[in-house]
């Protein structure tokens, strides 16, 4: 049994009250040692509270929404979304809060981007809420692929992530279905309600036919610039045949509908540390007028910081979270000293699995003095 260890929490970071800080609590347990959980998501809705969903593979045609009302240290289970086609498996999932009116969906709406998958297709759908997570409804599908099969060649889409800007809905997904690309990496926008979805642009798109990047997440800096996070699967060198690496690498731009043009880079860390694997990035105010970018791993206990705004090298900080495939990290509503981290299995993890959530002290990990 994994057991949330409490810390003391630090004095109040500006106007905000400080939460305290635990563990590996647990999420969600299968109770089931043959059913793998993995690829967490969280959401904050109104008052401090926080929403979760996971993919399950065992879940047949629905995906189970958690809540937390103390920062995500106890949860319940609460609400369901459930694909309208029988026997489509909703995996790979993403929430986002659109506290705005947007169409005829009243401010508070909540989405809930999905990979509904069947044996013969892949499905970027978005279904809505209106009562903070309880209920969903499917309101759209962004994109439509081929069977699951990461085999280059193949027409599958894969791992949506929303981000709501200058009043709009972007959709990020991974898309293997452009025959000059093993993979690449795609968007789609909505502006005036959630199912009116562009056509389709490059985010990041390689001229080696076998590069596969993946796994795109966003986020906002203080600059006006935007940083996507991705893993750039390649071969691997003196490999066999499909045996790739995953370096993390990420874009800087001006506007989150044009990443295309902008320069891949690679992230680079100071002590030697190979992130590798199921990016997915953050930013706090901590750490001056810049702040802090934060990007976890899908390998590593660590967390990866940078204080300028993405630029030169990459900081490790140790964490009490668990490694995890795809593992969430986001700052606390109520206190931006801290780090939420949400993560399950393991990549390859064939033993019993949790949902688990961590909140640390990263004022204290990163030495500074508020």
């Amino acid at each position: 049994m994994i057991l949330a260890v409490l810390f003391a929490a630090l004095s109040p970071i500006g106007a905000l009250a400080a939460i305290d800080t635990f563990a590996n609590t647990t999420v969600y347990d299968p109770g089931d040692a043959n059913v793998k959980v993995s690829y967490a998501r969280t959401e904050t809705t109104t008052n401090n509270t926080i929403i979760a969903a996971w993919s399950d593979l065992q879940a047949n045609s629905s995906i189970s929404i958690y809540r937390s009302a103390d920062n995500g240290f106890s949860w319940y289970a609460f609400g369901t979304a459930t694909s309208d086609v029988a026997g489509r498996r909703l995996v790979q999932p993403h929430l986002l809060y659109v506290n705005e009116t947007f169409g005829d969906y009243d401010a508070g709406t909540v989405l809930l981007a999905v990979n509904a998958v069947d044996d013969k297709s892949t499905n970027i759908e978005i279904y809505a809420s209106g009562d903070l997570g309880e209920t969903f409804a499917l309101v759209s599908t962004v994109a439509t692929g081929g069977k699951a099969n990461t085999t280059n060649g193949a027409t599958p889409v894969w791992e949506p992530f929303l981000l709501l800007n200058n009043h709009k809905i972007i959709c990020y997904y991974s898309d293997q279905r452009d025959p000059q690309h093993g993979q690449k990496l795609s968007h789609q926008t909505t502006s005036e309600d959630f199912d009116s979805w562009g056509s389709a642009i490059d985010d990041v798109a390689f001229q080696n036919y076998t590069d596969r990047p993946g796994m795109t997440t966003v986020a906002k800096l203080p600059n006006g610039q935007f940083i996507l996070t991705f893993e750039y699967a390649q071969p691997k060198p003196g490999g066999s045949a499909g045996e790739n690496t995953y370096p993390i690498y990420y874009k800087l731009s001006n506007d989150p509908e044009n990443f295309g043009t902008a320069p891949a880079q690679r992230l680079v860390v100071d002590t030697g540390a190979r992130p590798n694997g199921g990016p997915y990035v953050t930013w706090t105010p901590l750490g001056g007028t810049g702040g802090t970018v934060v990007v976890s791993d899908s390998d590593s206990n660590s967390i990866f910081v940078n204080t300028n705004e993405g630029a030169g090298n990459w900081t490790e900080v140790k964490t009490p979270a668990g490694r995890a495939y795809s593992r969430e990290v986001r700052v606390p509503s109520n206190d931006n000293g801290k780090l939420r981290i949400t993560g399950g299995a393991e990549y390859d993890q064939q033993g019993p699995s949790l949902i688990t959530a961590t909140v640390m002290d990263l004022s204290k990990a990163l030495n500074i003095t508020q």
